[in-house]
């Protein structure tokens, strides 16, 4: 439906209990004003209900603080009264009918609570369910039967289809971040990973490096040999930054011929070790024609040679970039380190 489309997960939260809820409350008022209970008093809570539906509804119109705990707190509530009305109604067989609602629930907090919390409500409704058939149905055997059948049934759907959302969601959130020629990181999951590793390596003392390595002379390549074998090489080099590299430092395809590595560093001359073993590894891939790659470095530190802090990721790559710069217009196949 259009209505939850780019809404969060609150939203959406809010939006289902409105649509639950407004129904919900009428259809109890109804019920509440033309059925029979015993004992009387059971009425009264019906009409209690009636009025905390209503307040829900409103509830999570106006705000958007509709939160699990409160959600969890909507379904516990709603059982209890269901269990309340189930064994009170008049005539019996209503009573039973009205054990199905407890299908609805548990069906709702399969959609919309931790996996724990509904498995324990869903547990707690086929118990309730159960206890209400077997005590007000003529045919019990045969209606728990159903019941049983209806209720694993439905819980189980509902939570293979949350755990494929899930997987489909976790897996259009990597793609995104992932270039999709090379699989190394991109620029959207460098500008959303990196400053996190810059403040963790700041609280710990220590430094993230950054390396930027041009291609040299790539354009030649795609002009001469075209683009398929331009991905070869783009792909060769991907696999040559991640195999000289440690497992907690994250290389990323820039964009075109450009990457990048950041690493954490205690001392600049690691950044130098690691620029030349990457400028070296990709010199020595069997490649054709031949490849080289300029390399230019920065690291955070807290003031800088002229005077400026480097401790933003654009700071960073502002300097990486200017290193790159000289090594490019000193001859290629270099490095330097500012």
């Amino acid at each position: 439906m259009r209505i939850f489309a780019n809404r969060s997960v609150r939203e959406v939260r809010a939006l289902s209990l409105q649509f639950i809820f407004l129904p919900g409350a009428l259809f109890l008022a109804v019920l509440s004003a033309t059925a029979d209970f015993n004992p009387g008093w059971a009425r009264w809570v019906t009409f209690a209900g009636v009025a905390a539906g209503l307040g829900i509804t409103v509830y999570a119109r106006v705000t958007t603080w509709v939160t699990t705990r409160f959600t969890t707190r909507v379904v516990i509530a709603t059982t209890l009264l269901t269990t309340v009305i189930g064994l009170s109604i008049q005539p019996s067989a209503i009573g039973v009918l009205t054990a199905f609602v407890f299908l609805g629930t548990a069906v709702a907090a399969a959609a919309f609570l931790k996996i724990r919390v509904a498995a324990g409500i869903s547990i707690g409704c086929t118990v309730l369910g159960l206890l209400i058939i077997l005590l007000r149905s003529s045919i019990p055997i045969v209606a728990a039967i159903i019941f049983l059948a209806l209720m694993t049934i439905s819980s189980l759907v509902v939570l293979v289809l949350r755990q494929s959302l899930q997987a489909a969601r976790d897996e259009a959130i990597a793609l995104s971040l992932t270039d999709s020629l090379t699989g190394l990181a991109n620029r959207r999951s460098m500008e959303v990973n990196i400053p996190i590793m810059i403040a963790l390596a700041e609280r710990t003392g220590q430094r993230v490096g950054c390396l930027l390595i041009d291609l040299d002379h790539f354009k030649a390549v795609n002009d001469t040999l075209g683009h398929e074998a331009g991905d070869v090489v783009l792909k060769g080099v991907a696999r040559a930054l991640v195999d000289t590299t440690r497992e907690s430092d994250v290389c990323v395809r820039i964009g075109g011929d450009e990457f990048c590595i950041f690493t954490v560093i205690s001392a600049e001359e690691d950044l130098s070790f690691i620029a030349e073993r990457v400028r070296a590894a990709v010199e020595g891939l069997p490649l054709t024609p031949k490849m080289t790659a300029s390399v230019g470095g920065a690291a955070t530190i807290r003031v800088g040679r002229s005077g400026e802090v480097i401790g933003r990721l654009d700071e960073l790559m502002r300097h990486a970039d200017r290193a790159l710069y000289e090594a490019k217009a000193t001859g290629r196949n270099l490095i330097r380190i500012l």
